[in-house]
Parts: C-alpha cells; structure tokens; sequence
C-alpha cells in the first residue's frame, strides 16, 4: 500500500524490495513459568525472526521446496486459505502442553471431589448446576495461573544458568521496574551465601530421594520437567532478619507487581563483609560474590558511580540505586532523569550491568542491544481496559534481543503472568500487523506555510492534501468498492446462499467506512462503528459464522422446547373439570391449581428469556440489519433484494414471491441459509475494512479542515486577502507579520499561542456573538468590571469605543504582559504549551498559587481563549485541531525553577517524578527558545495610540520576545540545560518602548 500510494504521488515507478535472507541475528523464544522454562513453539526454530520464520503463514519462511509445493496444489492439498491456517510448528510446545493438560485434569479432578461429598436431590442429580461448575473451574485456573508465575530471582537464574545474559526485562509500569530491581537486589543481599560457595542443592536433594529421616510428608518435591532447572534450591534456602528469625527465601520472592511494598525488604541485611571505604576490597569482593558482575566489572562500576556523584551532589544516586548497579540491577523509565538514563545506558553498553528492568519505550529508539529479552506481561491497560499486546509492539520489544557482532541467536523470553498463559503469547506472536494508517492532519503553522509557499494561492495546500495518505486510501476505497459490486453481479459466484451472503458483506462493509469517514446516512455514532465492525467481523470469518449459527440454532431448539412445554401446562388447566369431585377437600384441590398456576407462570418467564436470546443472537442481528438495508433505496439494497429472491427461488420456497409483498427475512431463514453456505475462503472483501483509520481519513474532510484554518487565520489577520473573490479556494492571500510567527511557531495550536501573547486578536470580530452574550449579563447587573486605573486611554471617549472590543482586549494584555518578571514570563508560557497531569490541583489552587501579576494575565487570556473558541466553532474547526489550553498546575513550579531555586526544592514543590519535571521545564524552555526565535518585528509597529482600528496581527512584541530570551537563559541550567542556542541578533534589541528599531533588524530563523 505504502509503495502504491508513493507511486501516485511522485509519478515514478516504486519497486517493492523485500528483505531477503533471515534475521541478521535469529531469535528464539521460550516461556517461563514456575516450574518450565522450555521453548514457545513446538518447532523451537519458528517464530517471528527465528531461523524457520511463521512456516508459511502468510507467505513467511515456507519451508517447503517449490516443487513440493506445486504437486501440493495440483492434487489440491492447499487452497488459497492455507497462507491464513496455523502450521503444526507453531503450535504449543509439547512440554508445554503436557503441563497445561496436567493442571486441567488436576483442577477436573478437584471439582469432582467437591460434586461427590455434595449430596444428591431426589432425582440423584447433584445440587451443583452445569453453571457453577465451570465457575469454580474458571476461578480454579486463575488460581493455578497465579501459582505459576515466576519469582524474578527465579527467571534470572535461569537465564544466567543458559548464558542468556544480558537481558532487559519488559515491565509496563514506572514503578514495577523500581520494585522488580529492589527485589532482586534484596534477593542477591538475602542469599545464605555467596553464589560461589552455595551447595549444588541439585546434586544434594535429587528427584525421589528422601530429605532426612522422616517419612510421607518428607518426601523430596518433584522438580521440573525440564532438567536443566530445580525449583528446591530458592524454595529451601533460608534467610535470617536482624531479629534472628529465620523465613523461607520464596517466601520473599513476591511476584512482578505495583503494589509490592518495598519497605518489607528494609528488615534484611547482606551476610558481606562491609568496610568504611566504598572502594575497598572487602565492599566490592562482597558485591562481586553476590551479584552478576566479576570484581573488577564492580570495581569500574563503583569508580563511575563516585565520580558522577562527585561531580553532580545535586542529583547523585540515592544508597538503593547504588547497590543495584554494583549487583549489575538498573531500571530505565520516564520518570527518571535523563542523566541517570544515560549512566544506565553506558553501563549496559559497556556490559556493566547484566539485568534492565525497563518500560516498553526502551524498545525504540536507544542503542542498547541485549541477548534477551523478558516480556513480564502479555496485556496492557488502554482506553477499553485491559487487551492482549499488539504483534507490533511485543514484536518491537522482542526484537531488542540479539547484539549483533557479538550474539549468534537472540533469546525472548515471555513469562506467566495471572491472567496469560503461552497459548495467549503464540496468538499474539502469530497475528497480523496492522496495516499503516494516516495521521495527517492540518495546523495553522502549516495552513501559512503552504500559502507563503504557494505565493498567496491555495493550489499547493490542494495539492498537498490530495496527495496525503489517508485521500489516497479513501479514493483506493472507492475504487474497490466499485470493484466488488461489479463483481458481484457476475453468476459464477458460487451457490445463491454464498451470493445473498457476499452481498450482504459487501454492504455492511461499505456502510462501516462510510461510517468512519462520517458520511454515513445512517449515522456515525461510536456503537454503531462497533456494532458494524463487529457484524462485518463474523460474516469474513467462516468458523466465527458456524459459532453463531449452532449458538442461534440452540437457542431456538430451547425456546421451542419451553413454548411446547407452557402449552401443555395450558391445556392441562383447560381440561381441569370445573365441577369439584365431592370425595376430596376442597383445599387439596385449590392448592392443586395453584401449583399449576405457579408453574405456568414460571414456564412463561422462560419463554420470555428464551425469545430473549434468539432475539439477542448475532444472526436475528445482522437479519434486522439486512432488513433495514433492503428498505433503502440505492443499488445495495436492490442488490440484497435480487440475491434473496434468487436464493428463494433456487430453495422452491413458498415465501420466493412475498419479496415484493414486503417479505422480510426471519433469522430462522438467515440461519438456513448460514448452514448451507461454504465456511471456507471467506475474509473481508474491501481492504479498508480490516484497519482503523485515523481521524481524519477522508480528502474532503482533511480539505474542509484546511479551509476552516484558513477563515480562522483570516479572522485574526494572519493571512489577508490581495484579491477578492465569491470562491475561498480562487483567492490571493499575503502573509502578515502575526502569520509568519504562526508558521515558525512548532506548538499544537500556534494561532492560540501568539494570541495568548497579545500578538494576534479577531481583527474581522467574528466573535461578536459573544460580546452580545456579555452585554445581556451586563444588562443584568451580573457582569464583573474588568476597566484598570491605570489604563491610559480615556474609556469615555468618542475614539476609544470606536477601537473593537477584541483589539482594547489585545492591547491590555501586552501591557500586562510587560509587567512580567523574566520568571513569571516562564511560568506563564508554561501554562500554555504543558498539558494537564493525571492527578492535578483544582483550577482554583493553581490560579491562588500564581503571582499578582501572573493573575491578571491569565485573566486577560481567558477572554482571548474565548474569542478564539467562538471563530473556530463558528468556522467548524475540528476541536482536536484548534484545542486552546491553560494549564496553571505546573505554573507555580516553572517559575520557581526560572526564578533560580535549586533542583531539590522545585522536584520536592512539584511532587512528581524527576523525569517528569525534567520533561515538563524542557517542554517549558523549548516553547521560549521558539517565541525568542522568531523574526523580529520594530516596536514602533506595536504601540496602539487609541485611534487606529488594526486590519493585521502584528506578531509577538519586541518586548515579549525579549523577555522570553531571558527567561529561557535563567530556565537553562542542569539538568535542563538545552544545547540549542540563540540566534545574534543583527540590532539591539531594546526594551524601551520609545527607542527607534531599522525596519530590516530580522533575526534569523532557527528550524
């Protein structure tokens, strides 16, 4: 798709070369759980990057030979649907297998022992229901899940054990790598000896042979399968606390998990020897003994952590830290700081550390290769809560493994979790990529770019969208939808039920990227895309198909059944003789025809519960949805109508003729027709239907966007009109100096940016709606007086109300803005180039935290902010796009930092992590370099005298600009110090409002 779109774009033939020959380093996988470490695969050569590859799913690594092959397919062994089927090599290893039936038949057995001592009703049935029993199984396996996930000590000694170190160990948590390090390291400090002087506990305790002189319950625990590993070693091995008291090692040994409480450690002490010298002998010989590294790989490491504690106090590693580099332990995540990333990284490039618990964003983009990788969980929590990894992204992570020049086969590992088991781990491993989608999307830097490049016309902004990715695949959309209709109304489509069926597909499909591009009749509501999706789903997938159909068919088979029961219990009460048998109690027969009463009622509510499900089933579903599409009026629906007609036909059925009539198809007929359709060689029939497009994923739209860019950039005097004309897309346009800062300008939404900094304001006041919605509450007595004495132009006078609103609004806050100090410049920007936390203070909080004079600038951009959101809204700009942000949680924080507080004190006032605030003052100091960057614009061009109406933004003040460079150098200081440095500036750049600036003094641009 890629080479096709890139074909039509540049006019030029595009050959797609594919990689030949294997992985430059092939991969193994294997599965660790608490008692196996074996292969994942049953061809432990197969998998993704292994020598064998997928063993010809989907074309990858056939093993076959050509010849083989094609006397395969002439004696019709293989179909087209072979590339699709699991090959036998990547099923479960046999090892695995084994283990897996093992525990099913255990937890069988179990949930027989518990039916056997319930006791039996009178009819010898037991009181445990078909239902409870597959729950006490269910809560059973998840127990037995639990019990086989491996301790982290556990997973490391095997991979030292195999030589599979080093590993970077996958955790999907901040805090689970900082716990899974300490445990380790604990775990290493805690053993009885060091690893050169423990008992080959193997050897001593083999498998069958008593412990001691005792008997039964004596009896020496089963080890693995596998031979290479015996469980009794850490199960045995005892630890003494500071107490005394003697505690089980596994005991200690908790599972990779947030909430583990690493304070429980603090009670437990090494058995070294320690000595008042970090570098001694005796400190690094104990290390060297109970970690990962030899003596001097812990000698190196000691001498580089004291240097950089030596020459960085302000941010040295904590004691914790320390130790864990000394036993090879380090951790990698984005709430450290980046120079404690660095040091992590060069020590495991130099391999001085043997074990990286990071998260997953270690997987792209950092040169630190590794023999293997661990994969600690198979899911992750996203907007639907917890789902299964993307291929891409386990097989991004599983392609860390391997240093090439040094390894000649890499290791990924995926260990148990609580909830996965290795047959989750193969579907993931074996499923198809997502394809590539679009995530083009218009800017306002970007809409003044392409007019300053087009020279004032908007052909190349045309041009540009047309030929982005996602115009191309929703014109590729239509062509294959052209394509599968035409192919539909051939005759050599198979039987008519596969006919009515495809068709059906095809319109289902079609109504599905209709809907996503948001030109759906029909609607384009969020449940209906997944309602449509996941009908489209079914009818692609044969075996999906025949589960829907054998569940529909059960459920009719059950509601005919209780309806057939409920009339005999009918006709049995109207066959009761009225006239009461005078040789029985009147009571004994009330209470006859009570209990009748009492059943039909009870056989009625499941009469209601079983229509219930035959009307909830996907087939009664997708024959309501083929209804409402046959009611349609275009060439889809007539389509459905012929197709069912010929299938009734084709079947002599009686109802062929009440089509016309207004015949409607009954889930039941659907169902028949589903179970005399071929199942095979089904899929989806237009390729867009299998991947999510982005947001924007239609040219029109994408273009419609564009142009409501540009109204907006036009309402606030960016771009402005050289020649008039009825069409927007015909007209000339010339960049002002407001707009050349909105295109140097690299922020979300630079338009709200410079707005927000007095350089731009509603100069075509389209926002005048909002000024009426201001004057009604002030008709009503309700609105607050924002006039200033201090401000230098007479409010009464006949020029001032001649100024529009938007503009004395501008002009105030420039002049507030001058009032900043340097630091609370920074803080201020801050608040608008820095998204929101997870866990922020109320809005209130944060606007008491800021300064007096910080205050009445944010006041002054609320009323900018609101101006802006009316012209967008009144344009239709997408939120996504034109989203104008104030974020005062992190105000109060960067100006401390700017105002030149230590490092200590602002991370301690923020609360957070230290990458986190390092992320959040670099964002801070990019967005000032940006705003001190850009051209230079006279002060004279600024100041408003209180009579001349502006029809341009001006831009950012010289002022402003200036103050943004001071505050960027005091904000520049480690560890946020930025390389990037300013431009010279070819004049003096003056803050005094009165001082004369040549017109020509443009600052270069830097990119």
């Amino acid at each position: 798709r890629l080479a096709a779109w890139m074909e039509s774009v540049t006019g030029r033939k595009s050959i797609l070369v594919e990689a030949g020959g294997k992985r430059p380093v092939p991969l193994k996988y294997f599965f660790a759980s608490k008692r196996d470490f074996s292969p994942l695969f049953r061809d432990v050569a197969a998998g993704p990057g292994a020598d064998h590859g997928l063993l010809g799913l989907r074309g990858d690594g056939i093993t076959k030979t050509p010849k083989k092959l094609k006397d395969m397919k002439e004696k019709g062994k293989i179909t087209a649907d072979d590339n699709n089927v699991l090959p036998r090599g990547l099923e479960l290893h046999p090892t695995l297998q084994s283990s897996l039936e093992r525990r099913l038949a255990s937890i069988d057995r179990r949930i027989q022992k518990i039916v056997e001592r319930e006791s039996y009703d009178d009819y010898g049935g037991s009181f445990i229901s078909g239902r409870e029993k597959r729950r006490m199984k269910n809560n059973m396996l998840k127990a037995e899940l639990k019990k086989s996930v491996p301790s982290i000590f556990t997973l490391i000694r095997r991979l030292r054990d195999n030589d599979l170190l080093p590993a970077i160990f996958f955790i999907f948590s901040r805090k689970g790598c900082d716990n899974a390090a300490a445990i380790l390291c604990d775990s290493f400090k805690n053993a009885d000896e060091p690893k050169e002087k423990r008992p080959n506990i193997k050897k001593k305790y083999r498998k069958g042979k008593k412990i001691g002189r005792g008997k039964g319950r004596a009896r020496g625990r089963r080890t693995s399968n596998n031979n290479d590993w015996d469980l009794n070693e850490d199960e045995l091995a005892m630890v003494q606390d500071v107490d005394g008291r003697n505690f089980r090692a596994d005991l200690l040994d908790q599972l990779l998990s947030d909430d583990f409480d690493a304070s429980n450690s603090d009670r437990f002490k090494p058995t070294g020897v320690y000595d008042d010298s970090f570098l001694s002998d005796e400190n690094i010989q104990y290390y060297a003994d109970i970690g990962l590294l030899t003596f001097d790989e812990v000698k190196n490491v000691a001498f580089r952590v004291l240097k950089f504690n030596m020459e960085n106090e302000e941010i040295e590693f904590s004691n914790e830290t320390v130790e864990q580099m000394l036993c090879g332990i380090g951790s990698h995540h984005a709430g450290l700081l980046p120079a404690h990333k660095a040091f992590t990284e060069t020590l495991y490039r130099l391999e001085l550390m043997k074990v990286v618990f990071a998260t997953e964003t270690l997987a792209a983009g950092i040169n630190m290769p590794a023999r293997t990788t661990v994969i600690c969980s198979m899911a992750k929590r996203g907007d639907k809560g917890m789902e299964l990894l993307e291929t891409s992204n386990m097989l991004q992570m599983a392609g860390r493994a391997g240093r090439r020049g040094m390894d000649t086969q890499g290791a990924c590992v995926v260990a148990a979790t609580p909830f996965e088991g290795p047959e989750d781990a193969i579907t993931i491993l074996t499923n198809e990529i997502k394809p590539v989608i679009s995530q083009f999307t218009p800017s306002f830097a970007l809409a003044v770019n392409l007019v300053e490049r087009g020279s004032g016309k908007l052909d190349l902004a045309h041009s540009m969208v047309q030929k982005s990715f996602a115009a191309w695949e929703n014109r590729q959309a239509e062509e294959e939808m052209e394509s599968a209709m035409g192919v539909m109304d051939g005759s050599d489509n198979g039987s008519p039920e596969d006919q009515f069926l495809n068709v059906l597909q095809l319109a289902l499909e079609k109504e599905l990227i209709e809907a996503r591009a948001g030109t759906s009749p029909t609607g384009t509501s969020k449940g209906k895309i997944s309602k449509l999706a996941a009908l489209v789903d079914i009818l692609a997938d044969g075996k999906k198909l025949k589960k829907v159909s054998k569940r529909h068919s059960g459920c009719a088979q059950m509601l005919e059944l209780e309806e057939s029961t409920l009339k005999y219990l009918e006709r049995e009460l109207r066959d009761r003789p009225e006239d009461v048998d005078s040789g029985l109690p009147v009571d004994l027969i009330d209470d006859e025809k009570k209990e009748l009463l009492s059943e039909i009622k009870t056989q009625r509510h499941r009469v209601l519960k079983g229509e219930r499900e035959v009307n909830d089933s996907m087939i009664s579903v997708i024959a309501k949805v083929a209804n409402n599409r046959m009611k349609a009026d275009d060439e889809t629906a007539e389509a459905l109508k012929n197709t069912l007609a010929l299938v009734r036909e084709s079947l002599n059925s009686e109802e062929s003729s009440l089509l016309q009539e207004g015949g409607i198809l009954e889930p039941g007929e659907l169902n028949f027709y589903v179970k005399n359709c071929s199942k095979k060689n089904r899929g989806p029939m237009l390729a867009l239907t299998t991947s999510a497009p982005s947001e924007e994923n239609s040219e029109d739209e994408n273009w419609s966007q564009t142009l409501a860019i540009l109204n907006v950039l036009e309402s606030y005097g960016c771009i402005v009109k050289a020649s008039d004309s009825e069409n927007a897309e015909s007209s000339t346009y010339y960049v002002s100096s407001g707009g050349t800062h909105v295109g140097g300008l690299g922020m979300d939404n630079s338009l709200w940016t410079l707005a927000a900094l007095g350089g731009a304001f509603d100069v075509a006041y389209e926002s005048a709606e909002l000024d009426k919605f201001q004057d009604a509450l002030s008709f009503l007595g309700i609105e607050e007086d924002n006039n200033d004495e201090d401000d230098e132009i007479d409010e009464d006078s006949d020029d001032f109300v001649n100024i529009p609103k938007p503009q004395r609004e501008s002009e105030k806050l420039v002049r507030d803005l001058f009032e900043l100090s340097a630091s609370e410049m920074a803080g201020y920007v801050s608040a608008l180039v820095i998204d929101a936390p997870r866990q922020a203070d109320s809005a209130l909080a944060s606007f008491q935290k800021l300064t007096y004079n910080q205050q009445r600038v944010v006041q002054g951009a609320l009323l900018s902010m609101e101006r802006l959101n009316e012209v967008q809204r009144k344009f239709s700009l997408d939120e996504s796009i034109g989203k104008c942000q104030l974020e005062l949680n992190s105000c109060d924080v960067v100006t401390r930092w700017a105002a030149g507080d230590s490092w200590s004190d602002v991370l301690e006032m923020s609360g957070t992590a230290p990458g986190d605030l390092v992320r959040t003052l670099s964002r801070c100091l990019d967005a000032l370099k940006q705003l001190g960057n850009v051209p230079y614009i006279p002060a004279r061009g600024f100041d408003g005298d209180g009579v001349t109406v502006r029809t341009e933004a001006s831009g950012l003040h010289p002022r402003i600009r200036a103050l943004c460079r001071e505050a960027a150098a005091e904000m520049d200081r480690y560890p946020v110090k930025d390389i990037m440095p300013f431009e010279e500036d070819t004049e003096e750049d003056s803050s005094e409002e009165t001082e004369e600036e040549p017109e020509d003094a443009v600052d270069k641009e830097i990119a």
